[in-house]
């Protein structure tokens, strides 16, 4: 590898330690709870849920101003956001100005999960494109354990204490101002060589787009629903379960390194691959006797996240033409992040029809959905494998 590139993927991988950072706080939620009695479980999560709102209407912006503004520039100004948005609720008192910090940070979150995949697709390509997606996706689930093992015992100090782990993007912020080079804005490329080449998104970039939606409807029970679980059953305090949902992320640290061979083996099928160890591992959690296989189902999540996440991507960007791969993902990130935000709204609902402790079978009923989801999937992975002629993962 040139040292250039080995500085632009240092830059990108900084940067991905951010993309999971709505989950920063999860491990706190419990304690923040008891610090605001007054507000009801549901609008605690929204703590976590908000800002995947905000995402959703900054990431199709963030995919078109690309065109115009180079890179580096939006991703400064998205980590920025995140510190701006993560920190200062460490000094208010006010829940309503907290959720509109949440807002900013959400802007700063949905700008570099856009920007992050776009750039390994601007500066790398074929298995090396692979590899270094695992590679991010990685960057996110490491990033995220640091912030949730952090925030955890950083909780117990004070319910305000834990919002000061965003301050982990400071190491973001030194790394793309000095490795990130400037690239000229798409129009801009064009401005100077040619007609820029018309930005079309295809049929199968829509599809991935629901594929992500559907899939975190049911994946971001791990962090909103993990701390409430623990403390229901008497299985562990906030601490331990910041353990829990930092297990999972080294459990997606530790996937994303091999990702590039499983997607080289199971090819089409690797998003049903994830798919069904996602029905193990919250089948795991919902049963758990203790805190150590909660722990265990934790880190087995850790891997179908960054398979299912990891396959997606690849999906995405090799749905459209490199010109497009920004705006494709932006809308993968929109229905990463409306699933996220409608999870407890569907999920508290579905779960409270099968049972009184509804943060049981929460888990339960996301299994239900990833088994359907992963039947559904492999079929259509086997399929488009057995086509010989067909690309792995894409157009159709």
């Amino acid at each position: 590898m040139k040292q250039s590139e080995g500085k632009i993927k240092l830059a990108i991988l900084s940067v991905g330690i951010l993309m999971m950072g709505i989950m920063a706080i999860a491990s706190g939620l419990s304690v923040i709870a008891q610090h605001f009695t007054e507000v009801s479980q549901l609008s605690i999560q929204l703590l976590i849920t908000l800002p995947c709102i905000i995402i959703i209407i900054v990431t199709p912006i963030v995919g078109k101003l690309q065109e115009y503004i180079s890179m580096k520039t939006l991703v400064l100004l998205g980590i920025l956001c995140f510190l701006v948005g993560g920190v200062v609720p460490a000094f208010l008192t006010s829940f309503t100005l907290i959720l509109v910090c949440r807002a900013i940070l959400g802007v700063g979150i949905g700008t570099v999960q856009v920007l992050c995949p776009a750039m390994v697709a601007a500066y790398f390509e074929g298995d090396e494109r692979s590899n270094v997606m695992g590679q991010l996706s990685s960057a996110q689930m490491i990033g995220c354990a640091v912030m949730v093992f952090a925030s955890g015992y950083l909780a117990m100090m004070g319910w305000n204490i834990t919002f000061y782990v965003h301050l982990i993007a400071l190491i973001s912020l030194f790394c793309v101002a000095v490795f990130l080079p400037h690239t000229r804005p798409i129009k801009g490329a064009g401005a100077e060589g040619g007609p820029a080449e018309k930005v079309e998104l295809t049929g199968a970039a829509y599809g991935w787009a629901l594929t992500m939606l559907i899939f975190f409807i049911s994946g971001l029970i791990l962090a909103t629903y993990l701390a409430f679980f623990v403390a229901d059953h008497n299985l562990g305090t906030a601490a331990q379960a910041g353990q829990a949902t930092m297990l999972f992320a080294i459990g997606g640290f530790l996937m994303g390194l091999v990702y590039g061979r499983l997607a080289q083996w199971a090819k089409n099928t690797s998003l049903a691959v994830g798919l069904f160890i996602g029905v193990v591992s919250y089948l795991i959690i919902a049963f758990a006797p203790n805190i150590f296989m909660v722990y265990l189902g934790s880190l087995i999540y850790g891997f179908s996240v960054t398979t299912v996440f990891a396959s997606i991507m690849v999906g995405t960007s090799m749905s459209v033409k490199p010109i497009a791969v920004p705006l494709a993902t932006s809308f993968v990130v929109a229905g990463q992040n409306l699933g996220s935000f409608l999870c407890p709204y569907i999920i508290t609902p579905v779960s409270a029809l099968m049972s009184s402790d509804v943060n049981m079978f929460a888990f339960i009923t996301g299994a239900i959905l990833f088994a359907i989801m992963g039947i559904i999937a492999l079929i259509w992975g086997m399929a488009k494998n057995a086509r010989p002629s067909a690309p792995t993962n894409i157009n159709a």
